[in-house]
């Protein structure tokens, strides 16, 4: 009798073999799908003397696919993962301060240094005047906008974070759920080949967010553990769901089901870029951008307070609100020092210095109104927080560092007087001591001279006040002063002093306070010119003499762009911020590289595994006909043994 059960396991296979080419072909651009391929055996049916006869079976389902590969590829796809993200917040930050030669923050700050420059030149012209107030609120306005952009960055990135933990947590469940049908499917006999297709899928998105490492279970099951960064989230059936958490130093963490696992920088895959661009890059870069505004503001108060407008001296001033308490609580630095308050008397000329005293450890700015109450003609009081100075009806009072007609200390026996006049150029406060050599009278004995030492007591110069020196005429001094001796004796040994300033707040606190400065804030995001200055242009302190009309005080504003600065990396403020957006296109440039290598790693990686798992068109269609034929010929075997059995029975 023919055994018809050769040819049933010869269609059976045939029919599995077109079954899966039609799955092959079907999915062959399916991500993540690895080819699969029948392997069979033969069977052994009957055997009839020597000879065995069989058919065919099939032995298992092969999917076609290299582990370490695909470990690799999941690896190096975390690591493009974080380059792209870098790369796409980095050019949005490049974006922000624009190029250096553009309409930007760059731009800004050279306009305003060069309207200070041409204001130095024509003090008392208006309209230069209000020139270098619009471009100081200009600069103080692109200050606002990047620092804006950079605070849009820093709530793009946490936004985004938030984002992809949410994918990363679906996708942790999916794969967990996956490890579920597979290993259900594998305990009813089923390969769950589609499903591990799935599964490494969606292990590959996940690499894509967070780095990744798969740990394959033990046992008959096909399950899996992956673990982000160390920490796991899937184990087999369940998953862990990562959390973003604010720590309470303004920077962003990583846990697991609430549990503060992670510490320190986490790096790897988009969501491990952007804690790191969160935590580190954009803070870095935000406080360079500060650094760079609070030395502007700090520099540009420094000389503001010490300098008049047209008007000259004031009548009054008030400062801005400042926080209650000890001054080293200010957010502002105030140092242990002194300033220094000029009273004119309007109606004789007669001017006198005072000196307060600031401690910022023990002091507040209750104290030093109470200081200032002490001085004659001079009251001061506090609203709403804010220092406020008012001189006297008849009287005004300044800052400047003009030197005193009398001399600091006189000890001069004789019947001389001396009057010093001119400008202080040096760069420290320090006291001159002029010292007479020689005894008689001014301008008559030969060999009377007077010799000028600096504050370390090295002498300056030696000037002729005897014989040839004609009484009352400025004696050039160095530094840019000159004295000038009226008729009368002198003695030997006789001596006077002047005291000179480059600075008449060593303290900070006329800064601080907000005492005649030109910016109030502390920072790129708060920077600004002070209102009463914008109204008036006038009051712009551009003169540092009491009658308003010189350039003194502006020149120096302009020679802030040319002096380096031990905070700002020994550079000058314009050569710093170019460093700034230098190092954030660098920044760009490296990242863009580094995608670059990656993604041409990714695409070799990608031809092996296509080489390995893909699927091959002509090749399926090549099986496909091998396995028609097989389908055809074995069924017509069956048929010829039936017609055979057929004539059997009709010869019977």
């Amino acid at each position: 009798m023919p055994n018809y059960s050769i040819g049933l396991t010869g269609l059976n296979v045939a029919q599995r073999a077109i079954e899966l080419i039609g799955t092959n072909i079907a999915n062959a651009t399916t991500p993540g799908y690895h080819r699969q391929e029948l392997i069979i055996k033969p069977v052994d049916l009957n055997t009839y003397g020597k000879i065995s006869l069989g058919g065919v079976e099939i032995d298992r389902v092969r999917q076609n696919i290299n582990t370490l590969l695909e470990k690799e590829i999941a690896s190096q796809q975390s690591g493009l993962g974080q380059a792209a993200q870098e790369l796409d917040i980095m050019t949005m930050v490049e974006n922000a301060f624009g190029d250096i030669g553009s309409e930007g923050l760059g731009m800004a700050m050279g306009h305003y240094f060069d309207s200070l420059n041409e204001l130095s030149a024509q003090p008392t012209s208006q309209a230069l005047r209000e020139q270098a107030v619009w471009a100081a609120d200009g600069l103080t306005s692109q200050f606002r906008n990047v620092a804006q952009l950079l605070v849009d960055v820093e709530e793009h990135v946490r936004f985004q974070a938030q984002h992809y933990i949410d994918q990363a947590n679906a996708l942790s469940a999916e794969i967990a759920n996956l490890n579920k049908e597979i290993t259900a499917v594998m305990l009813r006999g089923g390969s769950g080949n589609l499903l591990r297709d799935r599964r490494g899928q969606a292990i590959q998105d996940l690499s894509e967010l967070v780095e990744v490492e798969v740990h394959e279970q033990g046992g008959a099951v096909s399950s899996i553990n992956v673990t982000a960064w160390g920490k796991q989230i899937v184990t087999g059936t369940s998953s862990a769901e990562l959390e973003l958490q604010d720590i309470g130093d303004g920077t962003l963490q990583m846990a697991v089901e609430g549990a503060l696992t992670y510490q320190g920088n986490i790096e790897g895959g988009r969501i491990g870029a952007l804690l790191s661009l969160y935590n580190n890059v954009l803070p870095d870069i935000h406080g360079e951008l500060d650094k760079l505004a609070g030395r502007i503001i700090s520099e540009m108060n420094r000389l503001h307070v010490q300098g008049v407008g047209l008007s000259g001296s004031f009548t009054d001033l008030t400062g801005m609100s400042v926080a209650n308490g000890t001054m080293d609580n200010w957010t502002t630095d105030v140092a242990a020092g002194s300033f220094f308050i000029r009273v004119t008397d309007t109606s004789t000329g007669a001017v006198t210095r005072h000196e307060i005293s600031v401690d910022p450890t023990v002091d507040t700015v209750t104290d030093i109104r109470d200081r200032l109450n002490l001085l004659a003609n001079i009251s001061a009081s506090i609203d709403n927080s804010a220092l406020h100075i008012e001189a006297d009806s008849g009287y005004t009072f300044d800052f400047l560092p003009e030197l005193l007609p009398q001399p600091f200390a006189d000890n001069i026996t004789g019947t001389a007087a001396a009057t010093i006049a001119g400008r202080y150029t040096g760069d420290t406060n320090q006291v001159f001591t002029c010292t007479v050599s020689g005894n008689g009278e001014v301008g008559v004995i030969a060999s009377l001279v007077l010799e000028v030492r600096n504050g370390a007591g090295e002498l300056v110069k030696t000037v002729n006040v005897g014989q040839g020196y004609a009484a009352g005429d400025p004696l050039d001094i160095g530094y840019g002063m000159n004295v000038a001796l009226s008729t009368g004796t002198l003695n030997n040994t006789d001596n006077f002093d002047i005291r000179t300033f480059s600075d008449t707040d060593t303290s900070g606190f006329l800064a601080a306070a907000g005492i005649n400065t030109l910016f109030s804030g502390t920072s790129a995001f708060n920077i600004s010119v002070r209102q009463d200055v914008l109204n008036n242009p006038q009051r712009f302190a551009a003169a540092a003499g009491a009658e308003g009309s010189d350039g003194v005080n502006v020149r120096k504003m302009s020679d802030v762009a040319r002096q380096n600065y031990a905070v700002l990396d020994d550079l000058n403020p314009q050569d710093y911020y170019r460093k700034l957006v230098t190092g954030v296109g660098q920044a760009v440039v490296v990242r863009q590289a580094r995608q670059i290598s990656l993604e041409s790693v990714m695409r070799q990686l990608g031809v092996q595994r296509d080489d390995i798992s893909g699927v091959d068109l002509n090749e399926e269609a090549a099986k496909l006909i091998i396995f028609e034929r097989m389908y055809q010929a074995v069924s017509k075997s069956i048929a010829v043994q039936d017609k055979a059995l057929q004539y059997l029975f009709e010869v019977v």
